[in-house]
């Protein structure tokens, strides 16, 4: 059998003047309401954007341009959504504006930005004017993760059309409470019973106010069965998914009856503060929270405990220099079906499209592009046989002998490449790909450096108690392991159990995983949206590089001072 190499990571004006929907406003609030629920938001943060301008394009005739910049934000339905917008500075062209933009930075999502700045006429009112009537004086489209991972997380880029120097220069700064890090104990007593063989089964969930008056869960408890009187494991929030930093902003606790059919029945509620839960806890017992159900009283709520940790974020690590090293791995197994059949996985249309295997690289590596300074990445298959070989289960693939190609359209001309001078064969083994991943990750390295390894895979593996040691051995190294299981269902089971969700791998031996370092998605539920797997694929990887760094106790580097922009006259 081969082995890897054996020689050796909204206000009223959309831009263009179309009004933006309720639709889009409708997915982003079931988006967020979900990455709350589902842990991912822990590891968002608020961020403070600022902008400048240098050079910019004279529209006046008499004096100098009065420019107003806007930001927009391109929501899930691809519209531009209006963020907000500046002051306006009259006559220069070298502005540095002192509004600040409010963004929920989200690292697995592909954020885009589009900077608009106008030149303001008298007679025009600045708050309300369709930016799309006033004078141009350009426009310019970028990332929000080019912002956030440039040095000094300040992103120069050039202004269209503009003149030939006319620039714009986002700056970006983490709000101070998404570094904080509270951690609650919740306790219930004397709440109904509404089952008729048993008691109640409570859990306890917990929602915040947001700016419009809706609530928006933020965390759910586990279920505590047959108990009035619960007493629930400590949570740990972050300042920015329990309240958006603010311990005044109100929230709501309800406790629920949990049920099978999913129609879970209300026990009880209250209002409260993370201020009145501290205040609780502070009292040790003696202050409590009466709980309301229907009118009349529901139960009491008390805080055995509330503490609150300053840790480094992702962004702290992100802007001392960290890099996501990106290694592909991809299924070249005869289950997949001949590449020239039309029913295969591998088909490669002449009329255009893309192959299963390339939605779910353009989605994953379009977001972690941005996290690797040279973005030189290794491109690997398994599975595979050409002439004069075996079967190889970790071949490189492209024309560089360790399988190294640049950008994501690197590993796309790579994959493409490997298609034609490999065959599909099998068996389906992990091993090799994973122990080659650990190798290159367990390299010293002057700065950190954080591997992703995503594994695109058919069907079920076939060596898989080596593969949890392997991946058990991992666990140790600054690496994560993504897999998106691209064939049938009934297939892909066991990599349910390597993404050990709850609970740590055991290898041979009784030898547990230091962490949970596998995200296992099903290729099917995302089918063409790329932007949906690469969310959900990579909602726990910001967690992950932060767990590797509190058990190996690495400090945080010192970061890259951030430039204030300049102002000129």
């Amino acid at each position: 059998m081969g082995s890897c190499f054996s020689s050796d990571v909204q206000a009223k004006y959309a831009a263009g003047g179309a009004l933006d929907n309720k639709q889009d406003d409708a997915k982003r609030e079931a988006a967020e309401a979900a990455a709350l629920l589902t842990g991912s938001a822990a590891y968002s943060s608020w961020v403070e954007l600022q902008i400048s301008c240098s050079n910019l394009k004279n529209a006046d005739a008499f004096s100098r341009s009065d420019p107003m910049a806007v930001l927009y934000e391109k929501g899930p339905n691809q519209q531009w959504r209006e963020v907000g917008r500046t002051e306006v500075i009259s006559n220069n062209l070298f502005p540095s504006f002192v509004t600040k933009f409010r963004l929920m930075y989200n690292f697995e999502r592909v954020q885009e930005v589009r900077v608009v700045v106008v030149d303001i006429d008298a007679g025009q009112t600045p708050e309300t004017v369709n930016p799309t009537i006033c004078d141009q004086l350009g426009a310019a489209e970028l990332l929000l993760s080019e912002v956030m991972t440039a040095k000094g997380r300040s992103h120069t880029v050039r202004l269209q059309p503009g003149t030939t120097t006319s620039t714009v220069t986002i700056t970006a700064e983490e709000m101070s409470a998404a570094r904080e890090v509270l951690t609650i104990q919740l306790a219930a007593g004397s709440l109904k019973n509404v089952d008729t063989f048993s008691k109640s089964d409570p859990f306890l969930e917990i929602s915040k106010a947001t700016e419009d008056g809706r609530w928006l869960p933020v965390y759910k408890t586990e279920t505590i069965d047959n108990n009035l009187n619960p007493v629930w494991k400590p949570i740990t929030v972050s300042g920015t998914q329990l309240n958006n930093g603010d311990p005044y902003r109100p929230l709501k606790i309800r406790i629920y009856d949990y049920n099978d059919s999913g129609k879970h029945t209300l026990l009880a509620e209250a209002d409260c503060s993370a201020v009145k839960l501290k205040e609780m806890a502070d009292s040790n017992g003696t202050n409590t929270l009466q709980l309301v159900r229907n009118g009349t009283f529901g139960g009491t709520l008390a805080v055995r405990s509330f503490s609150v940790e300053v840790r480094p974020t992702f962004l702290d690590y992100v802007r001392s220099g960290i890099e996501l090293n990106f290694m592909v791995a991809v299924d070249f197994t005869g289950s997949n079906g001949d590449p020239r059949d039309v029913g295969s996985l591998h088909y490669l249309n002449p009329a255009g499209g893309y192959t299963p295997y390339e939605e779910a690289i353009m989605g994953v590596g379009r977001v972690l592009e941005a996290y690797d300074s040279d973005k030189v990445f290794q491109c690997v298959g398994f599975g595979g046989t050409r002439q004069g070989m075996g079967v190889q289960h970790c071949f490189p693939m492209g024309q560089q002998h360790d399988g190294s190609c640049h950008g994501v359209q690197g590993i796309m001309q790579a994959y493409r490449q490997a298609l034609a001078e490999w065959s599909l064969s099998g068996p389906t083994l992990f091993t090799p790909v994973i122990r080659h991943a650990t190798t290159l990750a367990s390299r010293p390295a002057p700065h950190i450096k954080y591997l992703v390894l995503l594994i695109l895979t058919d069907g079920a593996i076939m060596d898989m108690q080596t593969t949890v040691d392997a991946i058990v051995e991992a666990s140790g190294q600054p690496m994560s392991i993504l897999i998106v299981g691209i064939g049938n269902a009934a297939e892909l089971r066991n990599m349910e159990v390597l993404d050990s969700d709850g609970k740590k791998l055991q290898g041979t031996g009784g030898r547990t995983a230091e962490r949970d370092i596998v995200q296992f998605v099903r290729f099917a539920e995302h089918r063409n949206d790329g932007v949906a797997l690469a969310t959900e694929l990579l909602s726990e990887l910001p967690g992950q590089f932060l767990q590797y760094t509190r058990t190996r106790n690495i400090p945080l580097p010192a970061p890259v001072p951030t430039a204030p922009p300049g102002a000129r006259a």
